[in-house]
């Protein structure tokens, strides 16, 4: 297959493959009922190829329906598309009927991505819509993300397929990792379906295409069209059809037919069981022969995994009727498991297999001891999701001792092909850890048990949730010590009965528990009562100390009512052996809160009030300047390390104002209160204000008018090429202004500067510098640059000979 990078061709790909979910199912004679349920949540707002998902999807509903027979019953479920955050915003829009596209192109249209990810509830609410406990019924999820809502996808799926007459789920996956696929394909593998990652435009393209191949070869039941043939006028004369395949075939293995006929869109290749249904027979399989190798002249099919006899037919899509048949028998194959007779609870285990080996065949952990055989598979694998080469899986084994089965199941003939007994024995599991530990404090836990990837030891407190309960803290046993076997755990901030458990990650199960005492514990704020605005302050306090613990300056009243930090600082950025920090107060006056936060669990242990009291802050400046010079500025205030004196121009960036200079007063003469600034090279009416680092606010200001002056260079009219002449200059004589040799014609009429001399390079007394003239002959400018504004007071020719 040619890969697809363009947005065009991935879009309609992804139109086809979804045309092929549904089609590929459908039974000729009787209507198809699917659903498409779609992703509306926030993150569609995501980009594919520069594309937002929810875009490419619209247009992926529109191709859809530009292929779908009308005698397709569709609907369409969308989730996320309301309301934020909110786990019941799914929606039924378009009830399945005949004849829905135009509408569901128009309601998916005005989607607009806004929640979150209710994937098991949507799925199972179109499988309910299409009662699916009644009829056969296809959904087809189109998902950027995991479920969200609490639900377990892989549940849902067996819970599906044990109790739906015919139900399969498809699962279209956008950018999610390998793990997040895995969370979500569990769903397609439960119920016979298809999952089909996609992480790019050009991706999405060539895992989209693989529906065409693979859903014809997956369960594809279609009533023998010979009643509606003989309902439809047969032509004069029907075209010739030839099919060359072997005679003989093992269970489930591929199988590839060479055919050779009218090759039109719809034609296909079948696999029919006469003896099906009484004799009336049933298509077993099928492939378009569009999904092929049309080159070729050849298709792959898998072969049924019930031994006996069968038929291969061309069928001719456009005539509805078979041209030609060809007899193939199934044989039996070997089809063996190999595996531990015992093995510890949730302990990974290894499997050796052998069987046919199709891309949907899994090994499944079943409990025989349900009533419903299908409920009861507690795990399935893929056998394409281990060592193919090997012909070995690994499976986790349950959270309760017991017997149990392993099964290979065909995934394309939804068959049991070998079984053999497994025994999980009873293990240690345990915890150790203190009684009791101070609130927010950090403490060790040592663990015995499975140490699966995905185990956990949490804190739970039973009492939240109106007494549901609440896992508080977890740490995964890999993020730990794995050799000593110890994990670190944070303790609430709140005080009460808690109980540690060792959570199995694989199996959903807590397999040890033991009480813990979370006890009150001192966390005090020592400070002034009363700091001046603005200036630097300590505060001494007790408490757990932990590395994300931070004293806090909070505001009570900012944001009408609710509050804000306005200034924090971690324990360990201050004196931890003296446990102090320092803060800067505020630059308004007014009545604060201390606070000390727990990080780890986002809680407040302590406060204490402190007042900011207002102080003078004033500014002594000339009342003019001249243009480029320096002045002196006085000032007084809190002095913080962030203040800084600015020179504000007012009627800068259309009247919003800009800063044109700025020096913290850190930087001048702190004994003195004193800084210098240059003025801006402009003239004009200026501000010079006292601003405030930390509290981002001006705290005085006064007016300063910048009057310009005299600039002028005085040079020969004409210059020696490649000779050194004196410029004499007037004009501010700052310390990076300089005069410039300047040739307007270079850089395509940009100019370019050629040759420049520092003001105080030259002979400052004197005020002139040496100039350089190019060797090129020809008309140049001088010119007087002001380095600190970057602009040009002053111009004037000079030609070189």
């Amino acid at each position: 297959m040619n890969t697809r990078t363009s947005t065009h061709s991935a879009l309609r790909l992804f139109a086809l493959a979804v045309a092929g979910l549904v089609l590929c199912t459908a039974p000729v004679l009787s209507a198809e009922r699917a659903m498409i349920v779609l992703d509306a949540s926030g993150s569609m707002w995501g980009r594919i190829d520069q594309k937002p998902k929810i875009g490419i999807a619209r247009s992926v509903l529109k191709e859809v329906l530009a292929d779908l027979p009308s005698e397709v019953e569709l609907g369409l479920i969308a989730y996320g598309h309301r309301r934020k955050g909110q786990c019941d915003d799914i929606e039924l829009l378009v009830e399945p009927g005949a004849g829905s596209a135009v509408e569901i192109g128009a309601v998916a249209e005005g989607l607009n991505p806004l929640g979150k990810t209710p994937l098991s509830a949507s799925v199972k609410l179109a499988a309910e819509t299409l009662k699916f406990t009644e009829d056969k019924a296809t959904v087809v999820l189109i998902t950027d993300g995991i479920e969200t809502c609490n639900a377990d996808p892989c549940a849902l799926g067996r819970e599906l397929e044990a109790t739906g007459v015919d139900f399969t789920a498809h699962v279209v996956g956008f950018g999610l990792s390998a793990e997040e696929g895995r969370q979500v394909a569990c769903l397609a593998e439960e119920t016979g379906g298809l999952y089909l990652p996609a992480h790019d435009a050009g991706q999405l393209g060539e895992a989209l295409d693989q529906p065409l191949t693979e859903i014809a070869e997956a369960e594809i039941a279609r009533d023998d069209p010979a009643s509606e043939a003989e309902a439809t006028p047969a032509p004069a004369e029907l075209p010739a059809a030839t099919l060359d395949a072997p005679n003989g075939i093992e269970i489930g293995r591929p199988l590839t037919i060479v055919w050779d006929g009218p090759g039109e869109r719809r034609d296909a290749i079948e696999i029919f069981d006469p003896a099906a249904r009484n004799g009336e027979g049933r298509v077993v399989a099928s492939r378009r022969l569009i999904s092929g190798d049309v080159d070729a002249r050849s298709v792959a099919l898998l072969a049924p995994v019930r031994p006996g006899d069968y038929e291969i037919r061309y069928w001719w899509g456009e005539g509805r009727t078979v041209l030609t048949t060809r007899p193939l028998e199934v044989v039996e194959a070997p089809v063996s498991l190999d595996a531990p007779a015992s093995v510890g609870l949730s302990k990974t285990f290894t499997v050796a297999w052998v069987g046919p080996g199709a891309r949907r065949d899994a090994i499944r952990i079943v409990d025989p001891r349900k009533p419903d055989g299908s409920s009861a598979v507690l795990r399935s694998r893929r056998l394409v999701s281990g060592d193919f080469d090997g012909r070995t899986v690994a499976l986790v084994a349950p959270a309760e001792p017991g017997f149990y089965q392993l099964h290979y199941f065909s995934g394309d003939g939804r068959a049991v092909l070998a079984t053999r007994e497994i025994e999980v024995l009873d293990a240690d599991v345990a915890l150790e850890a203190p009684d009791e530990v101070a609130i927010a404090t950090r403490f060790t836990v040592t663990w015995t048990g499975p140490g699966a990837r995905r185990d956990a030891v949490e804190i739970f407190d039973p009492l939240a949730g109106g007494g549901a309960g609440k896992v508080v803290e977890s740490r995964r046993v890999v993020s730990g010590d794995m050799d000593a076997r110890t994990v670190d755990l944070h303790a609430p901030a709140k005080p009460g009965g808690y109980e540690l458990r060792y959570y199995n990650g694989e199996n959903r199960t807590v397999l040890a528990t033991r009480a813990l005492a979370v006890l009150e514990a001192d966390v005090t704020l020592a400070a002034p009562e009363t700091v001046a605005m603005g200036r630097r302050f300590s505060v001494e306090w007790t408490g757990p100390g932990a590395r994300r613990d931070a004293i806090q300056l909070f505001d009570p009243r900012a944001r009408a009512g609710e509050g804000k930090v306005l200034a924090s600082t971690r324990l360990v950025s201050g004196d931890m052996d003296e446990r102090i920090v320092a803060l800067n107060a505020p630059a308004t006056a007014g009545d604060y809160e201390l606070r000390y936060y727990n990080g780890d669990n986002s809680a407040v242990l302590a406060t204490r009030a402190i007042s900011v009291e207002e102080i003078a802050v004033g500014l002594e400046a000339p009342d003019t300047a001249l243009i480029g010079h320096t002045v002196e500025i006085k000032w007084e205030g809190p002095g913080a390390r962030r203040d800084a004196i600015q020179l504000f121009d007012p009627n800068a960036k259309a009247g919003q104002g800009a800063v044109e200079t700025s020096q913290r007063i850190v930087s001048g003469d702190m004994d003195a209160q004193l800084v210098r600034l240059v003025v801006p090279a402009i003239a004009g009416d200026y501000v010079v204000r006292y601003f405030s680092g930390e509290g981002r606010k001006v705290l005085a200001e006064r007016p300063i008018v910048v009057e310009a002056m005299e600039v002028a260079l005085d040079a020969p009219a004409s210059v020696p090429a490649a000779q050194f002449f004196k410029v004499a200059w007037v004009g501010p004589g700052a310390a990076r202004d300089a005069v410039e040799l300047f040739d307007p014609e270079a850089n395509a009429g940009k100019g370019k500067v050629l040759a420049s001399a520092r003001v105080v390079n030259g002979d400052y007394d004197g005020k002139s510098v040496m100039i350089k003239a190019p060797a090129e002959p020809g008309a140049y400018r001088l010119r007087y640059h002001n380095g600190h504004s970057r602009v040009v007071l002053h111009e004037t020719g000079v030609v070189v000979e």
